[in-house]
C-alpha cells in the first residue's frame, strides 16, 4: 500500500521504476511502524537497510516495484515476467490451493446456495455447491496472475487454453461431506506437462494443512513451517472408494466388504481424495479406487504426492499406474502386497469371464 501510494498505483498489474526519493518517500511513510515492537518490520528493514545503502553502491542499480493484479498487464515489461518467473511452479500450486481453501473453509457450515449432487453415483457430477464454484474462482485467478498463459483444466468450469503446461483442479473434493458439515474435504492442484506431473497440492481447508510435492520430495506445510512426509503402515486403515458407478461392476463396493480385508486391516470409506494425502502422510496404510484416473483432477495431485513420498503406486493388476484400471496407493510394498492379493478376486469378477 506504501509503494502504491508513492507511485500512484490503482489497480491492475503493472511496473514502476522508483527514484531514489520514491524510496525514501516510502520510508518515511512506513517507518512509524516501527513503534509497534511486538511486530517485524520486514519491508521498512529492507527498503532502509538493504536497498537504499545499495543505491549509494551502485548509482546505476534500478529499483522496480512490480503489482499483480487481476487484469493483465497493458503492455508487456519485463520486470513483470521477471517477478512472475521468480515464483517456482510448486508456490503457484501452494498459493492456488491456499486461496481455494480459504474460500472453502470461510463458507464452511454456511447455507449453501446450490446442492444437488447423488450420494450415490460418482459421475453424475452435474452440480455442485456455491463454496466449488467459488473455490475454482480463486483457484483460477491465482494461477492466471502468475501463469497466464497455461491451460487450465478445473471440475466445475471445464478446460480453457491449449498450453502443454496444464493445471488440473478439483476446488472441492468431498462436497457431499463438506455440504453435510462434516470436516473431511481437499482442495487439489497439480500442474502437468508432457514431461509429467511437476507438481501438486492438496489441501485441508478445516485444518489447514497443506500437503504438497515439487514431484521430488513430499511436504506437510503448517504454522508456517514444511516435514517431510513419511508413509507407515502402522494405522492398519485402508480407505476404499466405493462411490463408483451402479450401472457397471466397481471394486470398492466389493472390496470393503470382504471379510478377509477386515481381518488385515480396518476399512474406511472417507469419500474425499484427502485420504490419498493421508497414506503420504503415514496416517492410512493405503488406499484403494476403481475408476479411469488418468488425467484426473481429483486424483492426480494424491498420486503425485504418494509417488515422490515413496509410496507404492500401481493399478489394481499391480501395472504401473494408469497401465490398467483403478489404483492401490500402499505404505509398502507387504502392504501392497497384501491389498493386490485381496483386490485380485474381486477384480477378476468385475472384469466377468
Amino acid at each position: 500500500m506504501v509503494i502504491a501510494t508513492v507511485v500512484g498505483h490503482k489497480s491492475g498489474t503493472a511496473a514502476y521504476r522508483l527514484s531514489r526519493e520514491d524510496l525514501e518517500r516510502a520510508i518515511e511513510l512506513i517507518s512509524p511502524a516501527e513503534a509497534y515492537v511486538d511486530y517485524d518490520h520486514p519491508n521498512l528493514w529492507s527498503w532502509r537497510d538493504t536497498i537504499l545503502p545499495s543505491l549509494d553502491e551502485d548509482p546505476e542499480a534500478e529499483v522496480v516495484a512490480v503489482f499483480i493484479g487481476d487484469e493483465p498487464e497493458q503492455q508487456p515489461d519485463p520486470a513483470i515476467d521477471a517477478f512472475r518467473a521468480a515464483f517456482p511452479d510448486q508456490a503457484v500450486a501452494i498459493a492456488a490451493a491456499t486461496a481455494g481453501a480459504a474460500v472453502v473453509r470461510e463458507m464452511y457450515g454456511t447455507d449453501l446456495s446450490h446442492f444437488d449432487k447423488s450420494p450415490t453415483r460418482q459421475e453424475n457430477n452435474n452440480s455442485a455447491t456455491e463454496a466449488d464454484i467459488a473455490s475454482e474462482k480463486a483457484i483460477r485467478e491465482t494461477i492466471a496472475t502468475y501463469r497466464p498463459e497455461d491451460a487450465f483444466e478445473g471440475e466445475e468450469t471445464g478446460r480453457s487454453g491449449d498450453s502443454e503446461r496444464r493445471w488440473l483442479v478439483d476446488p472441492l473434493c468431498g462436497t457431499l461431506n463438506y455440504a453435510a458439515q462434516t470436516p473431511l474435504a481437499a482442495v487439489n492442484v497439480a500442474l502437468v506437462t508432457p514431461d509429467g506431473i511437476e507438481t501438486a497440492v492438496s489441501a485441508d481447508p478445516i485444518s489447514e494443512e497443506i500437503f504438497w510435492t515439487d514431484a521430488t520430495s513430499a511436504w506437510l506445510r503448517q504454522g508456517g513451517g514444511d516435514t517431510v512426509l513419511a508413509p507407515s503402515p502402522r494405522t492398519r486403515l485402508v480407505d476404499i472408494q466405493c462411490d463408483g458407478p451402479l450401472d457397471r461392476p466397481f471394486v470398492g463396493g466389493q472390496l470393503v466388504a470382504d471379510p478377509r480385508l477386515r481381518a488385515q486391516f480396518g476399512p474406511r470409506v472417507m469419500s474425499s481424495t484427502l485420504a490419498v494425502a493421508w497414506v503420504a502422510a503415514g496416517r492410512r496404510a493405503a488406499y484403494v479406487t476403481d475408476g479411469h484416473l488418468e488425467g484426473s483432477v481429483h486424483f492426480t495431485a494424491g498420486i503425485a504426492l504418494c509417488q515422490a513420498a515413496g509410496c507404492v503406486v500401481t493399478d489394481l493388476n499391480g501395472d504401473p499406474i494408469h497401465t490398467g484400471r483403478g489404483m492401490i496407493a500402499a505404505a509398502d510394498a507387504a502392504t501392497h502386497q497384501l491389498l493386490l492379493d485381496l483386490v485380485r478376486p474381486h477384480l477378476a469378477a468385475a472384469d466377468g469371464p
